[in-house]
């Protein structure tokens, strides 16, 4: 549970909440930038688990007690981390540089790692922007039969475009909507540092490939 309430009372904040699959939650935010990084911590296999405003960090500064709120608290499969997420022209100012060198010493004699991600990390490429139009289709059913028509269909192919699938699932009754889930679920796989599109080259996951060859 956050250690404080995220509200816009007072000041020109834009707030929000977003529905997790992954923590089976509304998790808040307090930035649009953290909105966005929500996406990216929902898509990534390697994170177990997220909490926004995890807990207070008590630290000294010229002989007084201060308290720092993280924005994340994130578990992936290797590491524990302390997230801030900031705006690139904020990171460089001089009280915030100096908060961050406090705090990554005390957040690594925890066990945590202390990692600040900014704007044009979380919103580099079209990656971000594809993980949002997948995300609008993770929640759809895909029953156990469209995947062996999946799956034959890429016995004899290996790789096509993405309106080509199309063409071939809406032959079969079924919905384009479902190869988006597909990706999202990474049962397909393409290129998401493009823009999605019906020319993009879409294979069957390498990780299931493997695994029907054992």
């Amino acid at each position: 549970m956050a250690v404080r309430r995220i509200t816009n009372a007072g000041n020109r904040k834009i707030v929000g909440k977003f529905a997790s699959l992954k923590m089976r939650r509304t998790v808040s935010w307090e930035s649009q930038i953290e909105r966005d990084y929500l996406y990216l911590l929902e898509f990534d296999t390697e994170v177990l688990f997220y909490l926004e405003q995890p807990f207070r960090i008590r630290y000294l500064r010229s002989n007084k007690v201060h308290y720092y709120t993280p924005d994340f608290l994130v578990r992936r499969k290797e590491k524990k981390q302390i997230i801030e997420v900031k705006p690139d022209a904020q990171v460089k100012k001089e009280e915030n540089d100096l908060l961050f060198r406090t705090i990554a010493p005390i957040c690594q004699q925890q066990g945590y790692e202390f990692l600040v991600v900014t704007d044009s990390m979380i919103r580099a490429s079209s990656y971000l922007n594809n993980i949002k139009l997948l995300y609008r289709y993770a929640r759809i059913p895909i029953p156990a039969h469209y995947q062996v028509k999946c799956y034959e269909f890429f016995k004899t192919e290996t790789v096509v475009t993405l309106g080509d699938l199309i063409q071939f699932f809406e032959s079969q009754g079924i919905s384009r909507r479902v190869i988006y889930g597909f990706i999202y679920q990474r049962i397909l796989e393409t290129d998401l540092s493009f823009p999605i599109n019906l020319n993009s080259a879409i294979t069957l996951s390498k990780a299931l490939i493997l695994q029907n060859k054992e």
